[in-house]
């Protein structure tokens, strides 16, 4: 999946708190809510409804149309730009004419469920045997209360991509990618001692969205986390200083191009895709539909985003979430897509032969598809997210703290004690 944000579906995003906030108050039929504990599995035909955020049709459609194949029920998918979903349920929600199915970036799902617009699954995932075999950030995302509003529908999570052939030119082991950071910094900086345009390290420096999906884990990897219980933010630490200063180090070595900073997201899988970049911040996912992965040009691997210290590592699950509107008139028949959708044969059966990251963490991923997708599926099994109301204002905004905090850091050659002590302060302003 491709996790960068650019600045047009960010500014679409803008009014995200407003409109859920609105959405809440005015949750159209949600007192005719089908009781979870009433719910039966059913396959009789029904027309279904789901919508789903645009851009991830390789996996979201092709898993939709395997229920189509095998099941009475049918289901129609909206796409729906990711610029417009959350108008779109604001309105919906409130007017009572939400899909049968619901889907949600995971970054989202939270406000979703503050909501009250989709149904409880917890008694019902217990019952099937899904309960705590599914992605653990997308149930962390999902759950409020100690219940669980949703299963995973679209699974990734961040590592770094390296080139294997820039490795051994360059002398370094293409078996035995850095663990470190220090291990991270001399890797690049032999590549970009090659010369030739090949440059050491890659981010896409003004993309909010990849920015923290792949530096998140940076602070994360120390045992610092980013988000509080109460959904703020604690930028202003030990760990996200030196997390930034790391990054700061590399740029000042001249590992990194000069377009890392305009990036908005263009070149978050293409400028690794054109051979002359050791390392990249990316998404284990997307690499399976970008063209660094079906069409590959030379041989690169993925490891884990490590912390400071060997053994250190972090990694941000991203992707959609999937749970049952309380406006349906066909919970049954919702919840018969959604026990399928998270029961292991559909990870297994449907989702590794797509193939695609499957919903399950006890899914066996078969060697034969390489570390593409081995080395994702373990890491999903420990991924991390943001569950906070304030995630647009603060992070994805491209006229946020997070974005203004990392840029001027990385590049522009601020103090990160400095850097982190203003985010922190223009985070504040937006949460309290």
């Amino acid at each position: 999946m491709k996790r960068a944000r650019n600045r047009a579906v960010t500014a679409g995003l803008m009014a995200l708190t407003a409109s859920l906030a609105l959405a809440a108050c005015g949750n159209g039929g949600s007192d005719a809510a089908a009781n979870p504990s009433n719910i039966v599995a059913k396959d009789d035909g029904a027309k279904l409804t789901l919508w789903v955020r645009a851009g991830n049709e390789a996996v979201t459609d092709a898993v939709v149309d395997a229920y189509n194949k095998s099941h009475k029920n049918q289901i129609a998918i909206t796409h729906v730009p990711a610029d417009q979903y959350v108008a779109k349920f604001a309105a919906a929600a409130q007017s009572g004419s939400l899909p049968d199915i619901l889907t949600s970036d995971i970054v989202f799902q939270a406000q979703i469920v503050k909501t009250g617009s989709v149904l409880d699954l917890t008694s019902l995932l217990k019952q099937s045997g899904a309960f705590g075999h599914l992605a653990p950030a997308h149930e962390q995302a999902s759950t409020a209360g100690g219940e669980v509003y949703g299963v995973p529908y679209n699974t990734d999570t961040s590592l770094y991509l390296y080139n294997k052939d820039l490795f051994t030119k360059a002398g370094l082991d293409p078996n035995k990618p850095p663990t470190t950071w220090d291990g991270i910094v001399q890797a690049a900086d032999a590549i970009t001692k090659l010369g030739g345009g090949n440059k050491g390290f890659y981010l896409s420096g003004d993309a909010p969205g990849s920015l923290a999906y792949d530096v998140t884990p940076l602070i994360w990897a120390q045992g610092q986390q980013v988000v509080k219980p109460d959904g703020s933010f604690d930028l202003n630490n030990t760990a996200t200083q030196k997390a930034l200063g790391f990054l700061q180090e590399l740029d000042k070595h001249g590992d990194i191009p000069e377009s890392s900073k305009t990036d908005t997201g263009d070149g978050f899988f293409s400028v690794f895709a054109s051979g002359k970049i050791g390392i990249a911040l990316a998404g284990g996912n997307g690499v399976n539909t970008a063209t660094v992965g079906t069409k590959p040009k030379f041989n690169f691997g993925l490891a884990p985003i490590p912390g400071p210290t060997d053994g250190q590592w972090a990694t941000f699950s991203g992707g959609d979430t999937a749970g049952i509107s309380k406006t349906t008139k066909h919970a049954d028949e919702a919840w018969d897509f959604i026990n399928w959708l998270s029961s292991l044969s559909t990870s297994n059966d449907v989702y590794l032969n797509l193939p695609a990251m499957p919903p399950r963490t006890d899914a066996t991923v078969p060697a034969s598809l390489g570390d593409q997708f081995t080395v994702p599926a373990n890491l999903i099994k420990k991924g991390e997210t943001y569950v906070s109301p304030h995630y647009n204002d603060v992070i994805a905004s491209a006229q946020g703290p997070w974005l203004q905090m990392i840029q001027s850091v990385v590049f522009d050659g601020a103090d990160p004690a400095a850097a982190t002590k203003t985010a922190q302060s223009a985070a504040d302003s937006i949460t309290q």
